[in-house]
């Protein structure tokens, strides 16, 4: 393919740390470096706040009216973690966590943390790329299965895929029951690669996906790559004959259903402006196409209207400056005045942000901005009973923490 476009640079960042940079660094979203950008980097390597500043100050996206939020009290509960990308609680308590790494480890109700056996043979970890998202099956209760989300390279294969494992009544090992969906592309740098998942009420599974930095893939409706995608915990269709439920997504870091109405939503990452909050409907065009002339280029709107005029437009934009959302989630009643509203995880920003949504669910009413600089980055969000909400850090090198988050008083 021919080289991408990358008019945007960022310099200073050679001496920051002594890691190999392998593709330009505009090459990816916030994920990873300031300003929006990314490479091929370990970041456990990377000392505290090198390439990870707060960017404190910049509220809640561009034209969002902030307000004081709610009192919350914090606790950590599982520390010296590096890069624990996701965090799923199990209907017993028992919460399970994944570095990025391959390593899982488990927190059963009033035990110590330990490391639990799973075999992932070819693990591919780069960049964005590595052991991602977790989700606990609807039937955990009959059948102890938890869904793995994670990039593989073995034999010249290579995909971004999703593995069922069984846990053990001991939580001493998951032991692999089937891939359940295979196929879904992984970039040859890691980049862009998604795998959030979502366990809908009824069993099946939403899952997105990023663009894998290549041009058609986000447009292609023959590639997994760019979209969400919803099949059983079987890996069929969810409905229809197509596993694509839909189009034209860039990066999707977080994936959540309003437990009222019903409503699935999804947070993802814009290239240096517009991350968004999509309200995602069956079938749906969300307009990112960055193939220009055959090559990638990420200087095109996020939602491209004018390419696409079916083209959904978001809930909410970050604009300038990007906030780097990644996991998303919906309060319970015991958040008060903000119970509904949308709990967005942010890495750059390094802030918690509660979007109040409008009565139909497609635009920003007012938000609140909680926990900025208190964490580091913060990655994934999962809802506890009583309300409370896990979240996840990423900074790296044994700094990383799952902690808890709760209104005060609940």
């Amino acid at each position: 393919m021919p080289s991408p476009a990358f008019p945007r640079t960022l310099a200073g960042l050679a001496a920051a740390a002594a890691v190999t940079v392998a593709v330009p660094l505009t090459a990816c979203a916030q994920s990873s470096l300031p300003g929006g950008s990314s490479g091929s980097i370990d970041t456990s390597l990377i000392p505290p706040g090198s390439l990870f500043p707060a960017t404190p100050g910049i509220g809640a996206g561009e034209g969002v009216a902030v307000v004081e939020g709610p009192a919350v009290e914090t606790e950590t509960v599982m520390d010296g973690l590096t890069i624990p990308w996701d965090v799923v609680r199990a209907p017993d308590g028992t919460l399970l966590t994944g570095e990025r790494g391959g390593r899982v480890v488990v927190q059963r109700p009033g035990e110590e943390q330990r490391e639990i056996g799973i075999e992932l043979p070819g693990l591919f970890r780069q960049s964005e790329s590595g052991l991602m998202g977790m989700a606990v099956d609807a039937g955990f209760a009959q059948n102890r299965e938890i869904h793995v989300c994670w990039s593989r390279s073995l034999g010249g294969e290579r995909d971004n895929r999703i593995t069922t494992f069984a846990v053990d009544e001991d939580w001493t090992a998951m032991t692999k029951v089937r891939d359940t969906l295979t196929g879904i592309p992984l970039g040859d740098n890691g980049l862009h690669s998604g795998c959030r998942l979502l366990t809908a009420p009824d069993g099946s599974i939403y899952i997105g996906t990023g663009d894998t930095f290549t041009g058609p893939a986000p447009q292609d409706p023959e590639s997994l790559a760019g979209k969400t995608l919803h099949i059983t915990p079987d890996g069929e269709p969810a409905t229809g004959d197509s596993v694509v439920h839909t189009i034209g997504h860039r990066n999707i870091q977080g994936l959540a259903i309003h437990p009222e109405t019903g409503r699935i939503y999804s947070a993802e990452h814009g290239p240096d402006v517009d991350d968004e909050v999509n309200l995602l409907e069956p079938g749906g065009n969300y307009g990112w196409n960055p193939d220009v002339g055959g090559r990638y280029d990420q200087n095109v709107p996020m939602t491209d209207t004018a390419r696409f005029p079916d083209a959904i437009e978001a809930v909410w934009s970050s604009g300038a400056p990007t906030l780097a959302p990644a996991d998303i989630e919906f309060l319970g009643p015991e958040w008060g005045e903000w119970a509904g509203a949308l709990a967005m995880a942010n890495l750059k920003t390094q802030k918690l942000v509660l979007l109040r949504l409008s009565d139909d669910g497609r635009s920003v009413v007012d938000a609140s901005v909680l926990l900025e600089g208190e964490f580091g980055r913060l990655r994934s969000l999962a809802p506890e009973p009583g309300g409370s909400l896990l979240v996840t850090t990423s900074d790296g090198d044994g700094r990383d923490s799952v902690f808890r988050v709760s209104p005060s008083g609940a």
